[in-house]
């Protein structure tokens, strides 16, 4: 994520776009300079790349751009307006090469600084891409929006993703300490101990905030660390398959950002699912407040609001100073 400007919070919470196209040449090919322009569509810009044998990963000043051969996922925080970079996208690629295009948002905030909301982007993405749009989580909580093109897709057998997205985060990191080399040196050596292996690109914004992207083979996993005073927030995505691991790496991220309340958001192939839709996932100390499941677009989508109950008996904090 980019800095936050000087008394204005920084949006933590991402857009997400997910395109899978069919019959076209390698994404790879295309010249970093195109990359550049759709980045820039949205209001961001590319600080550097990490090239891979399968996945090229664009570390941006505002989250990740990741390009496969046939498809890519670009994540954008702030007030980024990411649906002006999926028309930029798709001006390259006749409409019967889109295999799948899903849009995601997470609630923001500070939604009034957005420059449009989920449902004007989804409007618009519609009009192109005749699609469908739902919201995992209760209106005025913790939720994600989702759109998702109709026609059918089947993903591959291993293509799961995994989501943590973290809000209230441990106080050590957060602002001025934060911005220190020693701080910035122990996230970045806990950090990638999450999924060992992995090639890293990192990013320490001024005056605070961080940026992780990890490559390995045709996998990777993404950071992105908004450690203001006011919405703190921490993003982790993943596309290594955790269905035979998901409570020991969710353990690891939780452990390392401790945040006050966080979204599991998976998307599992349908095609994969063995066990009921409803199973549970049990995480030490924190409480599940909301789980909702659907098949959308070829993958089973379940979101899961988790909190950790707050202690009692703390002191009001001053809020406003009032002039006699």
């Amino acid at each position: 994520m980019a800095s936050a400007m000087s008394g204005v919070p920084f949006e933590g919470p991402e857009k997400k776009v997910e395109l899978v196209l069919r019959g076209q040449p390698s994404l790879r090919e295309l010249p970093e300079a195109t990359w550049r322009r759709v980045v820039e569509a949205a209001g961001a810009c590319v600080l550097s790349c990490m090239r891979g044998d399968a996945v090229d990963a664009y570390l941006l000043s505002e989250s990740s751009l990741l390009v496969w051969d046939g498809r890519l996922t670009m994540l954008t925080c702030g007030r980024t307006h990411l649906v002006d970079a999926v028309f930029a996208m798709l001006e390259m690629f006749p409409p019967e090469s889109v295999a799948l295009l899903m849009y995601e948002r997470k609630n923001e905030h500070f939604p009034e600084r957005q420059p449009s909301t989920f449902v004007q982007d989804a409007r618009r993405l519609h009009e192109r891409f005749p699609g469908r749009a739902l919201r995992f989580g209760a209106e005025h909580e913790h939720r994600v929006m989702l759109f998702s093109t109709d026609a059918p897709f089947t993903p591959a057998a291993d293509d799961a993703t995994l989501e943590v997205l973290m809000h209230g985060i441990d106080p050590r990191w957060l602002e001025t300490d934060f911005a220190t080399d020693t701080a910035k040196q122990e996230l970045t050596r806990r950090a990638q101990t999450l999924l060992p292996g992995f090639r890293v690109d990192e990013h320490l914004f001024d005056p605070v905030g961080y940026s992780l992207n990890a490559i390995r083979d045709d996998r990777y996993y993404t950071i992105h660390v908004t450690p203001q005073r006011v919405g703190s927030y921490v993003s982790f995505e993943t596309n290594v398959d955790f269905r035979q691991g998901l409570g020991p790496l969710l353990d690891r991220v939780l452990a390392l950002f401790s945040p006050e309340a966080f979204d599991v958001v998976t998307f599992v192939p349908e095609a994969t699912i063995v066990e009921p839709a409803g199973a549970p996932l049990e995480i030490a100390g924190a409480v599940l407040r909301k789980h909702v499941v659907h098949d959308m677009a070829g993958y089973r989508v379940s979101f899961r609001h988790f909190f950790h109950p707050a202690p009692t008996g703390h002191e009001p904090a001053t809020a406003v100073v009032l002039d006699a």
